[in-house]
């Protein structure tokens, strides 16, 4: 079995928004129209930033999310410019993109003005990446498992995903998965009846220690597909976004309950600026 990690600087926040396509129905008051800014910054990657504006769920169409003509976005890292950012177009997107790539240890600072809404500012900072080895799979097999090991100190943050493609020519799709029941006693709170296209969670079942993880997914994966375990470590700001879309996810078929509101950073808007590092190990099942 051959296996290859490496860091990952993409369009992350392209992934994000074609995994969260789905509608859900969510009876929330409309506080009014407000700026939107999402961009999940990646070290070693230049920043994307999508910009729309707020509309009540009920007029929500199809095309979804607008862009707001005339808007203005400033990109800061440590109180210095990033600006002039420049428009790119992504799957028929908008985003405004930075010219240098992120850094680690620096603050990021996104600010959005546009006429008749209220200016908004969100500030995040970057994780270190996660320290992950040893993934692997079976042929026909359920079961993909890999090691973490945490840093000492409470408050770190984790995302998993998995992808499966046939060959080794391409990342693949999504796969749904759980964590096994039948292995990681020490993460019983994270144990679901349900398979997921993530896993979001913190460390603390497990601060600084190493973990073999062993995720059982909900189709086997045949031989010579090409397997790739997805790893990020977040900060506090992207661990409760994601939280609360899965959450928000999980609730949308339930009749009775209080309605899910998912997490912003963003003063005086919506969305998210979030900090996220990435690896992932690709091997093929022999």
């Amino acid at each position: 079995m051959c296996r290859k990690l490496f860091f990952v600087g993409t369009v992350l926040l392209v992934m994000l928004l074609s995994a969260c396509s789905k509608r859900v129905e969510i009876k929330l008051p409309y506080e009014g129209d407000k700026i939107v800014v999402n961009t999940l910054i990646q070290p070693d990657s230049v920043v994307y930033i999508r910009v729309t504006r707020s509309i009540p769920s009920n007029v929500l169409d199809d095309n979804g999310y607008k862009d707001i003509p005339g808007s203005t976005v400033t990109l800061s890292a440590d109180g210095v410019s990033l600006t002039p950012l420049h428009v790119q177009q992504i799957n028929g997107f908008s985003y405004f993109v930075s010219e240098q790539k992120a850094v680690r240890g620096k603050q990021y600072t996104v600010q959005v003005a546009a006429p008749g809404l209220t200016s908004v500012t969100a500030t995040d900072t970057l994780p270190v990446a996660p320290d992950v080895k040893n993934a692997g799979a079976q042929r026909n097999s359920s079961r993909v498992q890999f090691t973490l090991k945490d840093g000492r100190g409470a408050g770190d943050y984790y995302r998993i995903r998995i992808y499966v493609a046939d060959d080794m020519g391409g990342q693949g799709a999504y796969r749904l998965f759980r964590l096994d029941p039948a292995f990681n006693n020490n993460l019983v709170d994270f144990f679901t009846k349900s398979s997921y296209n993530s896993l979001v969670m913190s460390d603390e079942r497990f601060d600084g220690k190493e973990v073999n993880f062993v995720l059982q997914t909900a189709e086997p994966i045949a031989a010579l597909s090409q397997v790739t375990v997805e790893v990020s470590t977040l900060t506090r700001a992207s661990y409760e976004y994601f939280s609360t879309i899965t959450a928000q996810k999980e609730g949308g078929n339930v009749v009775i309950g209080n309605p899910v509101r998912v997490f912003t950073n963003v003063t005086n808007g919506y969305g998210i600026v979030g900090g996220i590092n990435t690896r992932k190990m690709l091997f093929k099942v022999e």
